[in-house]
């Protein structure tokens, strides 16, 4: 951490260790307030004594129930209501159902709580009589309310009432499940064992008295809405019979079998194989067709299906044996040779032959394939006719069972409800209750609360808590300057001395007739040897050449610095002759301490030049004298930065041993930055725990631009402990 010593340059800035959790400290503040806790937690203590003895007892009667999870029913009303009693969920529901509000006004009206006096407190006579009387006179003038207007008015006030009995009703009674038991706990709090007794008993029973009334409208209303269902149903059932005996006659539909629909279907399936095969053919038709019909003349021979049939190939081994008997004899003979004639003879024979074998082999393949086209086309005609078939077939069957199934739902729903609505009209009188009383509530032999012990320590403890929490949070969020380690961690300059607080009557004493120091308080004295030790600390700080002209400064107003400089100046006085000078001259702080007026002779006078300095100032003991601030000058910083005022506090020091300057707060004004530069040493004033560490620094660093000579802090107002008091009682004996 940077040091504030006022050769330095900037301030240290406030960390976030500096609110870090110090165990020594917040123990100290809780020691230095323990008094102050301890007187706290008595006066709770004895507010909560009579808070308590002023409380009403109350008494707390309780009656265990059991709920069954599920019990004998002849007929399963429930089951048409959705309540499944073998849920948890079916127990939960329960306990609600006990809590309820219709069950509690059941209660109230059975035992008639709403005249029960402990509950509803006593009515007072006096305000009735007074809004009688006062409706009477409203009345006689013409303004009162109409027959009508009081009738509402009443009828309002008896809701609000009964509103409230029902609160309160349900505010002392509590419902408690055993857990992982079938078991409740029904208890009522009353200011009476009686009347707790009655209440928890009668909410009981209540309760079973509305399960039982609740179970027997469900089966009344489960009954009428079956007879209903019944009535509906044989509607239905009527309707389903008449519409399939219609639709049967319609279509003229004698019997409706499987086995037809089945030999359709295999009939179907069968024309489907013979379709393919067809198809198979008329493409291998197609296809010979085709390659004919894309064939010359002379391609013919090498077609496939020429190929294929023998004939052809004979007549065609024919003409090239023919070709080469001709061949030959052409060698041999010259062409008009009769056997040459009669080789080409039977060469023309031969083609001619296989040119009429081939074209009735084209003519066969034509054949073919009109054949294989009527015959694809008289099987898909049979196709299509069976699938026609096959579809009506199903399509009257489907309809036909449709309908069918009809009436067998419509005759089932109907046996159904017609069988539960006799049973449940013949077993209405049956139900059975699904809770019982385990254990009847009975007088409680002691109150439930208040615990008066129990309270009173809670409050004793409580008070407590909150006394050393409240001093714990204060002393953790307090901003300011605690004591002499933080003046020395968080500002950096010198501790000159820690004055403690005392009661204001003790200062005026101290300061202005040092006679009566013997009649003085220990607490005056202790302060009195506390400035003794700042002027003492200024004196050591310079030995060879005093402090002769010191400032005394502070942050803010209030914080004690007239206080510190009258006592200062009155402190130095023991030891040479002291001028106070007081040059707060907006609130004359030091003038108005010492009882200084504005008439006397002070800083008007001695600045314009009216008197000499020796006939300005005021006594005020053997060698301690003050110059007060007599005026209030329209522009005082102008006034202190004149040369005029610097000689005259020059002269000041020159006849004067000490000279003690109370300056104005730093904060506000910037009057002690001018006048520090007049003095030997500044004191600045800092009031312990109130002060803003932030405002602090900034004074700080504002007289350190100006180079002021601070010396160092005087810390004021602190609270000291025990050790403080001892030594400076030892001090002063």
């Amino acid at each position: 951490m940077k040091s504030l010593h006022p050769l330095d340059n900037n301030l240290t800035e406030l960390s976030k260790e500096e609110f870090s959790f110090n165990f020594e400290r917040y123990w100290q503040a809780i020691l230095d307030n323990k008094w102050r806790i301890a007187l706290f937690t008595m006066l709770v203590l004895l507010a909560a004594y009579f808070i308590i003895s002023s409380l009403t007892p109350q008494y707390k009667a309780t009656a265990t129930v059991l709920i069954e999870r599920s019990e004998s029913q002849v007929v399963p009303v429930d089951e048409l209501y959705g309540l499944d009693s073998e849920s948890d969920e079916y127990l939960a529901t329960e306990f609600e159902v006990l809590k309820s509000r219709p069950l509690a006004e059941k209660v109230v009206r059975k035992l008639q709580l709403a005249d029960e006096p402990v509950l509803v407190g006593e009515p007072s006579s006096t305000p009735g009589r007074f809004d009688g009387m006062k409706a009477t006179v409203l009345g006689m003038v013409g303004l009162g309310k109409s027959e009508e207007e009081v009738t509402r008015v009443a009828e309002v006030e008896r809701e609000i009432a009964r509103r409230e009995l029902l609160k309160d009703y349900t505010e002392r009674l509590s419902i408690l499940p055993l857990r992982n038991t079938q078991l409740v706990e029904v208890s009522f709090e009353a200011p009476t064992p009686m009347l707790a007794r009655d209440i928890a008993n009668a909410h009981a029973e209540a309760y079973i008295e509305s399960d039982l009334e609740a179970r027997l409208e469900r089966t009344r209303t489960a009954a009428s809405w079956l007879a209903g269902q019944v009535q509906g149903l044989r509607g239905d059932l009527n309707r389903a019979k008449s519409d399939l005996a219609a639709y049967l006659e319609a279509e003229n539909i004698i019997d409706i079998n499987d086995d037809v629909t089945e030999i359709v279907s295999q009939e179907l399936q069968e024309l489907q194989g013979e379709m393919v095969g067809v198809r198979s053919r008329l493409a291998e038709a197609q296809i010979t067709r085709d390659q004919v019909r894309s064939s010359s003349g002379s391609n013919r021979e090498s077609l496939p299906i020429v190929q294929q049939d023998p004939l052809a190939q004979k007549l065609k081994l024919d003409v090239v044996l023919a070709r080469q008997r001709l061949a030959e004899l052409g060698k041999t003979f010259g062409p008009q040779h009769p056997r040459m004639v009669a080789a080409n003879s039977d060469l023309s024979s031969a083609n001619s032959a296989l040119r009429s074998q081939i074209n009735k082999i084209i003519e066969t393949v034509e054949l073919q394939y009109n054949a294989a086209l009527a015959e694809e086309t008289s099987l898909q005609r049979r196709i299509d006719d069976s699938r026609s078939t096959f579809y009506a077939r199903n399509e009257q069957s489907d309809r036909y069972f449709e309908l069918r199934s009809e009436v067998e739902s419509a005759q089932r729903l109907f046996d159904l409800f017609f069988e539960r609505t006799k049973e449940t009209t013949e077993t209405i009188d049956l139900q059975s209750a699904h809770a019982r009383i385990l254990t009847p509530a009975e007088d409680p032999l002691e109150p439930s609360k208040p615990k008066k012990a129990m309270l009173f320590l809670l409050a004793g403890l409580g008070s407590l808590v909150l006394g050393v929490l409240y001093y714990i949070l204060r002393e953790l969020f307090n901003t300011g300057i605690r004591d002499g380690e933080d003046v020395h961690e968080r500002i950096g300059l010198p501790l000159l001395g820690s004055l403690p607080i005392i009661k204001k009557n003790f200062i005026r004493p101290v300061v202005l007739n040092s006679m009566e120091e013997a009649e003085r308080s220990k607490d005056g004295a202790i302060f009195k040897e506390a400035v003794n030790t700042v002027r003492t600390g200024m004196m050591l700080d310079r030995v060879d050449q005093p402090h002769k002209i010191v400032m005394v400064t502070s942050t803010i107003a209030g914080e004690g610095k007239s206080t510190i400089a009258g006592h200062l100046a009155y402190s130095y006085s023991n030891v040479g002759r002291t001028l106070l000078i007081d040059c707060d001259l907006r609130t004359r702080g030091v003038s108005n301490m010492f009882g200084a007026n504005k008439s006397d002779m002070g800083l008007r006078e001695l600045l314009s030049a009216e008197a000499l300095l020796e006939q300005c100032v005021v006594g005020i003991d053997n060698n301690l004298d003050l110059l007060c601030a007599n005026f209030t000058p329209l522009n005082p910083l102008k006034l202190i930065s004149s040369p005029r005022f610097q000689s005259h506090i020059q002269e000041a020091a020159k006849k004067y041993s000490y000279v003690i300057i109370d300056a104005p707060p730093v904060l506000p004004v910037s009057d002690p930055l001018v006048l520090s530069g007049y003095a030997d040493a500044v004191i600045y004033a800092i009031r312990a725990r109130s002060t803003p560490y932030q405002h602090i620094s900034r004074c700080l660093q504002s007289l350190q631009r100006v180079d002021a000579p601070l010396v160092g802090v005087v810390l004021n107002q602190l609270e000291m402990g025990g050790t403080y008091y001892s030594y400076y009682s030892y001090g002063n004996a």
